[in-house]
């Protein structure tokens, strides 16, 4: 639903001889009485900095909003005059609000309906009432609103690009030109070919969305602001980096409120050091190199904490590194509907948008989604677990774990690499699951890839063709099992790992159900699957009921008894003991 037009608001009066206007009314749509052009006005005043806070709306005078009946309930408007509601209007509301006011024709009662028409308001703002009187439409109602808590909401939800506002108080004199410079050799070093660099410095500070309007936002402040302007208007701008090398011991723990540029640079020389030690692979002639943290997945991390935070929050981004992982903690939750489930497939929406164009003009970052995917690409391809989103609905919680890595899986990958095929986050997704699985099929692939059931299976398929066919499929139908290839599966798990996970031939299955037979006096088709570790897919039912059949049969070395979902099977006494 919407903002009515005048064809719609006249088709709802129809509706007045079967129920109120009350009961017509919406977000957006609000009927009131006539008692008089001065005491309505005040109603409009009122209602039109509601709906302005809100989405607008549309206020129609002239029609009894509690009583049935369209002849009853419309009595029109009457001795007012257009413009002086106008005026009076815009006047009374601070800031300033233009409202369209005009006349809709009607057969009943004076013949016409004042309409005041109202936009919806400038985000950045809180409209009141002259005499301080503030409300937002909620429903169908309008209620009190704290300016300030509104313009924080707006801010948290993403609703006002903060970072895009005037930061007040701060002049072209707050800047600090040693921080632009730095932004101008970020710009050479990585786009050598960029124009952006050879700008002067005003016209590169309005290409970055530093200066708006000849006023210095607060994308520009954070980026380029003095260290003590920064500390000055903007305090909760503020940086926490803490080392922990035991629970016991911390060798850094330093708090950092200088420019972005300045900080980002800062924090990944903690992480070209020697704390973030390396491990090396020998790959032939070849030497790979695994560091604790691979510095392109801090520093895009870093970077996503600092654009996605929510500055209307007095909290600080917390970096805590130890030996076996790495903690990064932003103020403010997810928002548009992002959450840890969908991460990896839901269009970002940035709280701050002018930074995040800052940051992506400077190279820094990439937008539609693919900064994520930077975090999880580079930790899956070395082996290591993937990365872990947490949120408590006011904080982001980033996981990025050490430890051990997989000396098979980076060795494969990298192999790939060398070979000019690279292998997708899905891909590296499915064979982290299959370390450890025997098989994935595509319920348990969508909860993965975090896809829909018809979109994973998709994935799988895309997995089974060359260069890389990764996998192959078994069966047709939707509870088909995708299993890793030969080559892959000898490559990432081993020879005997492969033999394994090709599962055990028929004459081995029956040997094992003989064996479970002589110790216990009868089986279930459920425990044949858990027997022969094949699984609960709706496949490995189908498997398990073929062999059933078979082994059942006039020749079988079984005997079926009962009826589903009670069936058991008992060994043929002829087989007893054999």
């Amino acid at each position: 639903m919407s903002i009515p037009s005048d064809m719609e608001i006249l088709a709802l009066l129809d509706h007045l001889n079967s129920v109120t206007a009350d009961q017509l009314e919406t977000q957006w749509l609000d009927f009131k009485p006539w008692y008089g052009p001065k005491e309505d006005m005040k109603v409009a005043i009122e209602y039109a900095v509601c709906l302005a806070n809100a989405d607008g709306g549309v206020i129609v005078f002239g029609v009894e909003d509690d009583v049935k009946g369209r002849e009853t309930a419309i009595h029109g408007a009457s001795r007012y005059d257009l413009d002086t509601w106008r005026r009076g209007i815009f006047d009374s509301i601070r800031p300033h609000l233009k409202v369209e006011v005009y006349e809709l024709d009607v057969p009943e009662g004076t013949g016409k309906l004042l309409i005041v028409r109202v936009p919806k308001g400038d985000p950045s703002m809180a409209y009141g009432t002259a005499q301080g009187l503030f409300k937002m439409r909620i429903g169908k109602n309008c209620m009190p609103l704290d300016p300030q808590a509104f313009i924080k909401a707006r801010i948290s939800s993403g609703a006002l690009d903060w970072s895009g506002q005037p930061a007040e108080n701060v002049t072209g004199t707050d800047l600090d030109g040693v921080e632009i410079a730095r932004a101008r050799n970020i710009v050479r070093n990585i786009n050598p070919e960029s124009d952006l660099f050879k700008l002067n410095d005003q016209a590169f500070l309005v290409a970055l969305g530093a200066v708006r309007g000849g006023k210095i936002t607060h994308a520009g402040l954070l980026l380029f602001g003095r260290d003590d302007v920064l500390s000055r208007e903007c305090p909760q701008h503020q940086i926490h980096y803490v080392y922990q090398a035991s629970d016991v011991s911390l060798p850094r723990n330093e708090s950092y409120c200088q420019g972005l540029l300045n900080i980002l640079e800062r924090i990944e020389q903690h992480f070209a050091g020697p704390l973030n030690p390396e491990q090396e692979l020998s790959l032939g002639l070849f030497k790979l190199r695994i560091p604790s943290y691979p510095l392109e997945v801090v520093r895009e991390a870093l970077l996503n904490a600092i654009t996605h935070r929510d500055y209307s929050d007095s909290g600080e981004v917390l970096i805590r590194h130890t030996k076996h992982e790495l903690v990064i903690t932003s103020p403010g939750g997810f928002i548009g509907g992002i959450t840890p489930d969908n991460i990896l497939r839901k269009e970002p929406i940035s709280r701050n948008r002018t930074l995040a164009e800052s940051f992506e003009k400077l190279r820094l970052v990439e937008r539609a989604g693919i900064g994520r995917r930077r975090i999880f690409l580079p930790t899956l391809a070395y082996g290591k677990r993937p990365p872990v989103y947490e949120t408590d609905g006011s904080r982001v919680t980033l996981r990025i774990f050490n430890g051990s890595y997989d000396t098979r899986m980076a060795t494969l990958v990298a192999k790939w690499k060398q070979d000019g095929i690279e292998i997708d986050l899905d891909g590296l997704l499915v064979l982290f699951y299959l370390r450890e699985h025997r098989f994935i099929d595509s319920r348990r692939a969508a909860q993965l890839l975090q896809l829909s059931r018809d979109e994973s299976r998709d994935a799988l398929d895309k997995l089974t063709q060359v260069p890389a066919a990764l996998l192959e499929g078994r069966g047709r139908t939707k509870a088909a099992t995708y299993h890793l290839t030969k080559g892959v599966a000898i490559d990432l798990l081993g020879k005997a790992a492969y033999t394994e996970g090709r599962g055990i031939s028929s004459l081995r299955y029956i040997e094992m159900i003989k064996m479970f037979l002589q110790d216990h006096d009868s089986i279930t088709p459920k425990q044949c699957r858990e027997l022969l570790h094949l699984g609960e897919s709706q496949s490995a039912r189908v498997e398990i009921s073929r062999f059933l059949r078979k082994w059942s049969g006039h020749d079988g070395f079984l005997v079926r008894s009962g009826k589903p979902p009670k069936v058991v099977y008992f060994l043929r006494k002829l087989d007893k003991g054999s």
